[in-house]
C-alpha cells in the first residue's frame, strides 16, 4: 500500500538507526526503496544487509554515479514507486512508531475531500541533535513557518512542506513529471502540485526525529535567531537568488501544467515566472497585484529590500 522512497549517501552513521524505526512501524503494509547515491563511505554495504535481510519490504538500489543533490536522486527514486501511497525518507532521521499510521489516517480524510484529486499530507517534526537530544520539539514553531499556508500563491514564494514528512497518492505522484534543474526540491514541487490541482493536509504532530549535523544538505533553521537574521539581512546577492529561484520554478510549473491551470492560476504564476526579467518597481507590483508574499513582517522586508 505505501512505498517509503529513501535517499541515502555517505550515511553509514545514521542509516541503520532510521532502517530500523522503519521496520518497527505500526503499519506493516509498506515496502522501502533505497537508492545509495555513490556514497564513498560503507552506506551501501549497511543498506544490502538490511535489504538481504528483509527481501520482501526492502529494495536497494545504487547508483553508477553520484547525482549531485537529495532532489535529482529523490526524483529517480520516484520512477520506482508503485503503491497507493509514497513516502519519502532522509538516511539520517528517526521516524517515530506511529508516524506511517497517523500520516495515512489524514491522507484517507483528505482523499475524501478531494476525491480522484492529487493530495499531500505532511506533518510536524522533532528537531533533535545528533545524539536525538531534544533541540526543539516542535520545527513548524522554530522555523515559524504557518503550515496552512499551502494556497497556489503562497506556495510559488515559500515552502512549508518538508519533505520527510510526506505521503502522497497516486494521482500526485503521476503528476510529478521528469526532474529539471530549476526545480528547488521535489518537496515543494509536490506541493505545488497538490496546492493548485487538489488538497494539501497537515498533521499538527511531530512523526519525525529530524536529526541535525554538519552534513545537513537542508536543516532546520533557527528563524528566531538574531545570528541566523542578521546573516541573512547581510547577504543581499544570496537573498536575491533565492527569491529568483522560486521564479524560474513557477516557469517550469507553467510550462508543464498550463493547459490544466484555471486562468486565474495561470495569469499569477506566469507573472510570477517574469520577475527576475522586470524592473523593481513592476516586480513589486506583482507581488502586490497576486499576494504572493512570504508569511512574517521580517520576510515581507526582505522580499521588498532585495526583489
Amino acid at each position: 500500500m505505501v512505498d517509503i522512497l529513501m535517499a541515502v549517501y555517505n550515511g553509514q552513521r545514521y542509516v541503520e538507526e532510521q532502517l530500523q524505526s522503519i521496520l518497527n512501524q505500526t503499519v506493516r503494509d509498506w515496502r522501502l526503496i533505497i537508492q545509495d547515491d555513490a556514497s564513498s563511505d560503507d552506506t551501501w554495504e549497511v543498506v544490502q544487509r538490511y535489504a538481504s535481510r528483509y527481501p520482501k519490504q526492502i529494495l536497494a538500489l545504487r547508483r553508477g554515479s553520484n547525482s549531485g543533490s537529495a532532489r535529482c536522486n529523490f526524483f529517480d527514486l520516484m520512477k520506482h514507486a508503485q503503491g497507493e501511497y509514497v513516502m519519502f525518507s532522509d538516511h539520517d532521521d528517526v521516524w517515530l512508531p506511529d508516524k506511517i499510521e497517523v500520516t495515512l489516517a489524514a491522507m484517507r480524510a483528505k482523499e475524501k475531500e478531494n476525491p480522484g484529486a492529487p493530495v499531500l499530507v505532511h506533518t510536524d517534526l522533532t528537531v533533535v541533535d545528533e545524539r536525538l537530544n531534544t533541540v526543539a520539539p516542535s520545527m513548524i514553531q522554530r522555523q515559524k513557518l504557518n503550515p496552512q499556508a499551502v494556497r497556489f500563491r503562497q506556495l510559488l514564494v515559500q515552502n512549508v512542506v518538508t519533505g520527510c514528512t510526506v505521503m502522497v497518492n497516486k494521482p500526485l505522484l503521476l503528476l510529478a513529471g521528469e526532474d529539471d534543474p530549476d526545480i528547488i526540491m521535489h518537496d515543494w514541487w509536490l506541493a505545488l502540485i497538490a496546492a493548485c490541482f487538489g488538497g494539501i493536509g497537515f498533521v499538527d504532530k511531530a512523526t519525525v526525529l529530524y536529526r541535525q549535523h554538519t552534513g545537513n544538505q537542508v536543516g532546520a533553521k533557527d528563524a528566531g535567531s538574531l545570528r541566523y537574521n542578521w546573516n541573512r539581512a547581510r547577504n543581499a546577492t544570496g537573498a536575491r537568488r533565492a527569491l529568483y529561484t522560486t521564479s524560474w520554478q513557477a516557469e517550469v510549473f507553467v510550462r508543464r501544467f498550463s493547459h490544466r491551470m484555471s486562468p486565474e492560476q495561470l495569469e499569477m504564476a506566469r507573472a510570477y515566472a517574469k520577475i527576475p526579467v522586470l524592473n523593481k518597481w513592476k516586480r513589486l507590483g506583482v507581488l502586490l497585484r497576486y499576494g504572493t508574499w512570504k508569511r512574517g513582517i521580517r520576510l515581507k522586508v526582505g522580499q521588498v529590500l532585495f526583489i
